[in-house]
């Protein structure tokens, strides 16, 4: 009984060394094990379902079933077509299929979903927006009469920095203009124009002002004075509004005293 349990061991283990000697001399520039990789593996023998490998960073013994499966088939490894399958009833049952929550309605319950802009509407909007563009524009998120602010025309300056309180505020300076006399004439499109105004000798500050030109050029703005500064007087300047702002202002239209 004895003899023929060496006989056996001595058998596995020429299988064993049959296996490593097969792939000893073969180097393989990376193996990832376990989510670690591993790189110029070499592979040692195999004893009792581990493996010794090789590799740049040193040795270390791997269970083969934690090899990647084309190395584990290389190596002998027992294939997983081996294993016993699972029983059906311990099968993991596939999930049930969960239906999708209903669509959240468009619009909150209760309230009258409101129609499609017709056409017709539509046009009556952009007339009312080109009408109220030529005497409404926006300052502090409202929609005010250009009548309730300063209109300053004036040569636009060099960019000012200046303390308002403890904030630094930026802008620039405007050298008020008045028209050349005898230029009163001038079309609309070229009433800007730097040589049909002179400059008054005062000036003033536009702040956080963003100017759609050079400086030198002549601009023409309405602004409300908010403060002064250094002997300047400082402006908050209106923007001419666009459709979408229109739209959103037009019934919160406030004039300013």
């Amino acid at each position: 009984m004895a003899k023929t349990l060496m006989q056996f061991l001595g058998v596995c283990a020429a299988l064993s060394v049959t296996a490593w000697c097969a792939y000893a001399g073969e180097v393989v520039p990376q193996v990832v094990i376990e989510g670690k990789v591993y790189q110029d593996v070499r592979w040692g023998p195999v004893n009792q379902g581990n493996v010794v490998i090789f590799h740049n960073r040193g040795i270390k013994v791997v269970p083969l079933d934690k090899l990647p499966a084309e190395y584990q088939a290389m190596l002998g490894a027992p294939s997983s077509s081996s294993s016993p399958s699972p029983s059906p009833s311990a099968s993991t049952p596939a999930p049930a299929s969960v239906p999708l929550p209903p669509a959240a309605p468009s619009e909150p319950q209760g309230i009258t979903a409101m129609p499609p802009l017709r056409s017709s509407d539509r046009d009556a909007d952009w007339e009312a927006y080109n009408r109220d563009r030529k005497t409404k524009v926006v300052l502090g998120n409202k929609l005010v009469s250009r009548s309730s602010l300063t209109s300053l025309v004036g040569f636009l300056g060099s960019p000012a920095r200046f303390s308002d309180g403890e904030t630094l505020v930026r802008g620039f300076v405007l050298e008020l203009a008045s028209r050349k006399a005898g230029d009163n004439g001038a079309a609309a499109q070229f009433s800007l124009r730097p040589n049909l105004w002179e400059r008054t000798g005062k000036k003033v500050i536009l702040r956080d002002y963003k100017p759609p030109l050079e400086p030198g050029g002549v601009v023409h703005v309405f602004a409300k004075r908010v403060n002064s500064a250094d002997d300047y007087d400082i402006y908050e300047v209106a923007t001419e509004p666009s459709y979408e702002q229109w739209k959103q202002l037009r019934f919160t239209n406030v004039n300013l005293p």
